[in-house]
């Protein structure tokens, strides 16, 4: 009982450093200058795919805070998050093309829910098969192998973004790392062409610029 009560509590305060994690690295791309090493993580488009990362990225990284204080149950806890992880995405496309199809456009105020709820609930997966007494082999291989198909994926669909609407950017309809055209400020000094829009994912917002 109390160890699911301790992971209960990290599952839940990892809500919020995702939560602010993510709404940080989707404006991290344009504050390190377009720096496309930040591709990996940050989201460069605004496509549906590329704020994926902005759920699973920090989803990882706090994961590894945890795995330090629950050092204790070794490959168990990194099968956990293999299915964990898969959780929030599945519930931001699910939801997102959900609303936006009868709705016929997307809400901000949506978007940024879909994003919290999706959070919440892959970390009370997580906590719950933490909190299991036993997995067995097969179900801890899986766990394992779609972890790392998940770190695979976001590390490089966005430098190999298929055909797919996923991946397209809402606004122009490339997919992956855009190409932005300089111009030169009143020093000579080249800087980037446009910065990013002010939107979560998918179609522009409804309630914004029409």
């Amino acid at each position: 009982m109390e160890q699911a009560r301790t992971l209960l509590n990290w599952e839940m305060v990892g809500i919020a450093f995702i939560v602010l994690a993510g709404s940080a690295l989707h404006f991290a791309f344009a504050w390190t200058g377009y720096w496309k090493p930040v591709a990996i993580i940050a989201a460069v488009n605004e496509s549906v795919w590329e704020h994926l990362k902005l759920a699973f990225w920090p989803s990882l990284f706090w994961s590894l805070f945890e795995f330090g204080a629950l050092t204790p149950l070794g490959w168990t806890f990194w099968s956990a998050k293999g299915y964990g992880l898969l959780v929030a995405p599945i519930l931001i496309v699910t939801i997102f093309y959900g609303y936006t199809g009868l709705l016929g456009g997307n809400v901000l105020a949506l978007d940024i829910a879909t994003f919290v709820i999706a959070i919440a609930l892959g970390q009370l997966v997580s906590a719950k098969l933490l909190g299991a007494t036993t997995l067995s082999n097969v179900t801890r291989t899986i766990g394992i192998g779609l972890l790392f198909c998940q770190v695979a994926a976001y590390s490089t669909l966005t430098f190999y973004p298929p055909p797919f609407a996923l991946f397209e950017d809402s606004g122009d309809g490339n997919r992956g790392i855009p190409i932005r055209s300089s111009r030169s400020n009143a020093n000579g000094i080249e800087i980037a062409g446009r910065g990013d829009t002010l939107q979560l994912f998918g179609p522009r917002n409804r309630d914004g610029d029409g």
